[in-house]
């Protein structure tokens, strides 16, 4: 069961109702709903003084307490247990599949010299899906075999060639580059180079960067959904906590970041573009 926690802090009033307000005592209330074989817990703490105790729902919230779906504003006690649920598996796979859907749809991927940047090593299975559409493609490997494995399967079975390598400098060589688990330390890319990952990069990249997917929900989640959660950040507990593992299946619509957003559609464009200018260069 999937818990998630919901602070709701009454308007300020005036007069004698403000007093009262004071003197009443904090609200813990507790829904169960139900979707899809998942179940969801969903705990509302409403605030009359404008301070949250979680001993109030701590035995409610119980054994979730590490793992807690919640809005970001919501900040807990260092040493409380109480921690917010995260993760970016499931952005990683939209990232993912956002990238194959626009390499699939553009005409020169081929001219293109596309990048992963991957030193988790969780996006093995796009880098073969990929070698479809683009050659030779760049992967900054981590500290494990994941790539190196992956590219002897690629020469074994379909006769591709991959380079891998821990050198970061060798993305300046890249046009589209994948970083499926985020950027959280600097990297040098070309100027006119197109960057998917999952979440804002935490060191600032001087390039077109989307890290912001939309998608339609299936039916049914939608009801389960409290309505502070985004859906990308709700349906990373569903895949990951909740083993909703056919999410990992789903291409977004559109994808943003600070230079706007782009649909599949128009990434590919924008992409094909990009390869026909580095190859009349």
């Amino acid at each position: 069961m999937l818990t998630a926690l919901s602070v709701n802090v009454p308007e300020k009033a005036e007069g004698l109702r403000r007093l009262a307000n004071r003197l009443r005592r904090d609200r813990v209330e507790v829904q169960v709903s139900r979707a899809r074989g998942v179940s969801l817990r969903h705990i509302t703490y409403t605030s009359y003084s404008g301070e949250v105790r979680l001993d109030r729902a701590d035995r409610l919230i119980g054994a979730q307490r590490s793992q807690l779906l919640c809005s970001d504003k919501l900040v807990f006690p260092v040493r409380s247990g109480y921690r917010r649920f995260s993760s970016r598996s499931f952005s990683a796979r939209l990232c993912a599949n956002m990238a194959l859907e626009a390499l699939r749809g553009c005409p020169s991927a081929a001219r293109l010299c596309c990048g992963i940047y991957d030193p988790r090593g969780v996006a093995s299975d796009y880098l073969l899906r990929s070698l479809s559409y683009c050659v030779n493609p760049i992967v900054i490997e981590g500290d494990n075999d994941v790539y190196s494995l992956t590219r002897e399967r690629a020469l074994t079975e379909l006769g591709a060639t991959v380079t891998v390598t821990k050198n970061r400098a060798e993305l300046e060589h890249c046009d589209f580059v994948l970083a499926p688990t985020g950027i959280d330390v600097p990297i040098q890319l070309k100027p006119e180079a197109v960057v998917l990952t999952a979440g804002e990069p935490s060191t600032p990249l001087n390039v077109e960067v989307y890290y912001q997917y939309s998608f339609r929900m299936p039916n049914g989640f939608d009801a389960l959904k409290p309505k502070e959660l985004s859906e990308e950040y709700f349906c990373s507990a569903l895949y990951t906590l909740g083993a909703q593992y056919e999410l990992g299946s789903i291409v977004p619509l559109s994808c943003r970041g600070r230079y706007g957003t782009q649909s599949v559609k128009s990434l590919a464009e924008l992409l094909d573009n990009r390869a026909k200018k580095a190859y009349n260069r």
